[in-house]
């Protein structure tokens, strides 16, 4: 779908080079949308009779005949043949053969005349994307360990406080409690930096302050109601 997609964007574009994937994916969704409008047009009691098809097919073919030809020039160019070869499907039966033939050939895999190899391209496009996905995976990683050891270190580390001062067990647990869940939000606030997206970043940082609001506010009335209890 997303090749579907990518052609409607180059809509008129008839310059630069298009892969085998751009071009086929294409041509199998638009057969699919195709078939869709058909049965549309019988469904609805919109078809032409003797003729099998209606105005949702049409309306639809002729949105996509300039992006159609669009891709399909572009694919002649991936081979290093000119777009007007498109033309040659004109000549009964031999002329479609032989642009089928060369829509299913492979790309020149260097520059030509028309461009740089789009194959190519995308391999390194999907590189520079992947290394920025494994760079933010491992830094969430990084900040999901550092969330587990600093709140085990704290959890751990009541029993040593309270023999050391002799306090009350609940209050320490309340505090440590909270230190946890202090953590916990700005977790959430160090994995909002390391998310690219702006508007998602956004949201993480929402529910991390909204996330360190409730803490607060849980703790301090778990505070006054011990002292409550404490007071009974």
């Amino acid at each position: 779908m997303n090749w579907y997609l990518v052609a409607l964007q180059k809509y008129a574009d008839f310059q630069g080079r298009a892969r085998r994937k751009e071009y086929w994916f294409f041509t199998l969704f638009n057969l699919l949308f195709v078939a869709v409008a058909i049965l549309l047009d019988h469904l609805t009691g919109l078809a032409f009779d003797g003729i099998g098809y209606g105005p949702i097919y049409l309306f639809y073919a002729l949105a996509l005949f300039v992006p159609g030809l669009a891709v399909a020039v572009r694919r002649l160019h991936d081979v290093g043949k000119n777009g007007w070869m498109v033309l040659i499907s004109l000549i009964p039966i031999v002329g479609g053969i032989w642009l089928l033939i060369l829509l299913l050939t492979e790309g020149h895999p260097q520059e030509n005349e028309y461009g740089p190899a789009p194959k190519q391209l995308q391999e390194n496009t999907d590189n520079v994307a992947l290394t920025e996905h494994n760079n933010t995976a491992d830094n969430i990683l990084l900040i999901v360990v550092g969330w587990f050891l600093a709140s085990k270190i704290i959890w751990l580390g009541i029993p040593f406080l309270i023999k050391l001062t002799g306090s009350d067990i609940q209050t320490y647990y309340i505090f440590a409690s909270l230190f946890t869940q202090i953590i916990t939000a700005a977790t959430i606030t160090a994995l909002g930096y390391v998310v690219k997206n702006k508007t998602k970043q956004i949201i993480v940082y929402i529910v991390g302050a909204i996330y360190f609001f409730f803490t607060i506010a849980t703790t301090v009335m778990q505070y006054l109601e011990m002292e409550r209890s404490i007071s009974f």
